[in-house]
């Protein structure tokens, strides 16, 4: 069956803003909301920069665990119940901070927050990604954009409260209402209905009605030509672009002597471009595949080297703007990269093993270039080796070559019909 780029798009129109609504009430509002409470927790408890950092790790880390499980049980069951799972345990997370007067449960409510990130972004990469062959990548960056809208939503919501005197610990849960009232009941709603998204949604992968196990399925995969340079590309750009999210706050704030209500406004206006560059990177990717996703990664890296001459609001304008855009590609390229270079078969498990290389990267780098902070004392020597780490990203790239993609160059008939079929290895 053929459909065209407009039809495949109108008949998932539903799911993409569902899958939206629920990244960024479950997953971004949350995951941006990290940078704001560092320096009020080392203020309340007296804990490092490296410390507070390190709740990215304990998320991550369970994140990695998680994401693998996540693509086993998609598909062996479906995505229904995984994304299920996201939003109770992301509100369940938010409301361990109410006790998060120690580092342990600090630690634990990270892990959650872990836990339900996994659980709803590796579902919903893998239910985007069957539902659109034509359209993956911008499917997927509209959905992640949700990810950006919460950046956008977030220095409001915590400037605000944090303006009226409130504990960041009574934000955080605050914030847990979002997720056990809008978020749980729409995804049960949505998924009571009948249709062919929800079929597909709830479909099991072939591979695993022939017994295929994550270990099977991994030791094929890592044989693919150019896997490891994939895997250790995406770590890398992983590890500085959540470093980036989760310290420049601090940067900003300890190392160029901005006070945050200064530049709040700024961050959410740039933010909008992050919102803009998720579906537009999307888009850049369907058209030209792993050399696009290279732009990205390189400026990635230039964004981290515009950080350190930030002295005023001109230079903090173009750090923000390219770091957003740069940001903006992060993310929705796994997904993309994962089916155009490895293919859509058992895509839930195959995701599933490189979202561990995303959450480990995730993982490493905020306390390691908060430990480089502590170190140094400020920012200036982590930001150099971190941009170079995205640079190195970018050049293991060069080798590979898209496999299982079409170019928009071929995708039309002899009539100029602008027919696809699905997803085929290049060159078939």
């Amino acid at each position: 069956m053929t459909l065209t780029t407009k039809q495949e798009l109108k008949n998932n129109w539903v799911v993409l803003v569902v899958a939206f609504l629920l990244v960024l009430i479950s997953f971004g509002i949350p995951n941006f909301s990290l940078p704001y409470i560092y320096k009020p927790a080392m203020d309340e408890f007296g804990w490092s920069n490296a410390q507070v950092n390190l709740i990215s790790t304990a998320k991550f880390l369970v994140g990695a665990v998680a994401a693998l499980s996540m693509g086993i049980m998609i598909d062996k069951i479906g995505g229904k119940f995984a994304v299920l799972l996201g939003t109770l345990s992301g509100g369940v997370a938010m409301l361990l901070f109410y006790y998060a007067t120690n580092l342990g449960i600090y630690y634990l409510a990270g892990g959650m927050l872990g836990l339900s990130a996994a659980s709803i972004v590796a579902a919903m990469k893998v239910v985007v990604s069957r539902l659109f062959d034509i359209n993956q990548g911008l499917a997927i960056g509209i959905v992640l954009s949700g990810t950006s809208a919460g950046q956008f939503m977030t220095p409001w919501i915590w400037g605000g409260f944090l303006e009226a005197g409130y504990n960041w610990r009574i934000i955080f849960t605050t914030l847990s209402l979002g997720s056990f009232l809008i978020s749980t009941p729409l995804w049960i709603f949505f998924m009571a209905q009948k249709g062919k998204t929800q079929d597909v949604i709830n479909a099991s992968s072939k591979g695993h009605s022939e017994g295929l196990t994550m270990w099977g399925h991994f030791k094929e995969v890592c044989k693919e030509k150019g896997f490891w340079l994939l895997a250790i590309a995406i770590f890398l750009v992983s590890a500085v672009d959540q470093a980036m999210m989760q310290n420049y706050v601090t940067f900003l704030r300890e190392d160029r002597g901005l006070n945050f209500r200064d530049f709040v406004w700024l961050v959410s206006l740039v933010t909008v471009l992050a919102i803009a560059a998720k579906i537009g990177s999307g888009w850049i990717y369907d058209r030209f595949s792993i050399p696009g996703i290279r732009v990205f990664y390189f400026l990635l890296g230039l964004s981290v080297i515009l950080a350190l001459p930030v002295a005023g609001i001109g230079t903090l304008t173009l750090f923000l703007i390219v770091r957003n855009v740069a940001h903006g590609g992060m993310i929705v390229e796994a997904p993309v990269i994962t089916k155009h270079y490895l293919g859509p078969r058992n895509l839930g498990m195959t995701i599933g093993i490189v979202s561990v290389c995303v959450n480990l990267g995730f993982a490493s780098g905020p306390p390691l270039l908060g430990y480089l902070y502590d170190l140094n004392g400020n920012y200036t020597m982590g930001l150099v080796i971190f941009s170079g780490i995205a640079f190195l990203a970018c050049a293991l790239l060069l080798p590979l070559k898209p496999r299982y993609w079409t170019p928009p160059s071929e995708r039309r008939n002899p009539d100029n019909d602008v027919q696809v079929e699905g997803m085929q290895p290049s060159g078939a």
